[in-house]
């Protein structure tokens, strides 16, 4: 099997409109400011939110065919032409583990599973069936993060990231979602930071206490200052989270302040990063792209993974379209991984061309 075209389309999708506007101001208004930089700085940050345009994804499609006929779906930022014709001529096989590729990752383990007969997943390795999945928000206004939620439930999710921004109150966002989800539901709040201090992580996080659907903190402060992240452990008992490398490996393996991890990256370095963590007894969730694509490869990824046992993270359900031509199934928390050969659920090429761009 040689590859003897690859077709590059870049597309814009919007966002849905019911969330539009919130994402704009979640993503300019102070987006990673501290509670005391928002403070000393808001005149700026209002100016910087009033001035900015409404979110879109700009991303690439790739669809990658071959001397049998095949077609392998990729998703991913763009790959320039020149690199693209080095592909030619080749096996997708070649590629194995091989990150480099980029967005052609997706496309290329799509066609070695259609030629094998088998799932993504199980080219991957030994697999299971489902793999959980988040809903996920942004730092919504109280009463849109209630209908979120109603929304997230009704599609099939058990548990809800969001992010905590200084401009909002997560005390009113975790009381909306409280008032509508059930007892099992479980949220992680994502501060990228934000809190500034560990004295302001204890403040809030005493109060969030009162709400046992609130599951996870994840980094509440920076992720290198190892003892305030002890006195948030001590004073909180809550679960912590950081995005994986800050700090060292060396240092936050061996600590029981950290407890879980986020990853991000393609095939290779999750695997690789995957393995160290295990070496700890330490589970991981994943955040991949941005369009159904992404979300349905980075569920037979997970799926191929042992300790990828916490809920992944995509964007896809916020977007106008998916791309996908049928729905990633979603129940009881968990996402069915795909059974056909390679990447497993058509694409919708129509949806495709209403967003393409020149």
């Amino acid at each position: 099997m040689k590859i003897t075209k690859i077709e590059q389309i870049r597309v814009e999708i919007p966002y849905l409109e019911r969330v539009r506007q919130h994402l704009q101001k979640g993503w300019n208004l102070g987006n990673r400011a501290t509670d005391e930089d928002f403070r000393a700085n808001q005149g700026e940050y209002l100016k910087q939110w009033y001035a900015s345009e409404p979110p879109i994804v700009r991303t690439s499609i790739y669809r990658v065919q071959t001397n049998e006929g095949l077609i392998g779906i990729g998703e991913g930022a763009n790959v320039p032409e020149s690199q693209l014709v080095n592909y030619l001529g080749k096996s997708p096989f070649e590629f194995i583990m091989n990150d480099q590729v980029g967005a052609l990752q997706i496309a290329f383990y799509d066609l070695m599973g259609q030629a094998v007969g088998l799932p993504i997943a199980q080219v991957l390795g030994p697999s299971r069936s489902e793999v959980p999945i988040a809903y996920w928000s942004h730092s919504f206004p109280p009463e849109i993060m209630r209908q979120e939620t109603e929304i997230a439930i009704e599609s099939g999710f058990k548990a809800h990231k969001f992010k905590r921004r200084a401009h909002t109150d997560v005390i009113d966002q975790v009381e909306c979602i409280f008032a509508v989800c059930p007892e099992d539901y479980e949220i992680t709040i994502d501060a990228n930071c934000t809190f500034g201090t560990p004295e302001r992580v204890i403040e809030i996080g005493k109060q969030l206490q009162k709400y046992p659907q609130v599951k996870c903190l994840e980094s509440p402060i920076d992720q290198e200052d190892v003892d305030g992240y002890r006195q948030l452990k001590d004073s909180l008992g809550y679960p912590l989270a950081i995005h994986f490398g800050s700090p060292h490996p060396t240092i936050s393996l061996s600590s029981d302040v950290y407890d879980y991890y986020v990853l991000g990256g393609w095939a290779s370095s999750i695997m690789r990063h995957a393995n160290i963590i295990s070496s700890a007894n330490k589970p991981f969730w994943m955040q991949m792209g941005f369009t159904g694509i992404s979300a349905v490869f980075m569920a037979h990824l997970a799926a191929a993974i042992p300790n990828a046992s916490l809920a992944h993270v995509s964007l896809f359900r916020l977007l106008e379209h998916s791309l996908l031509a049928e729905p990633l199934q979603i129940s009881e928390g968990k996402a069915k991984v795909p059974e056909k050969p390679g990447f497993g659920i058509e694409i919708d090429m129509d949806a495709i061309d209403e967003y393409r761009i020149a």
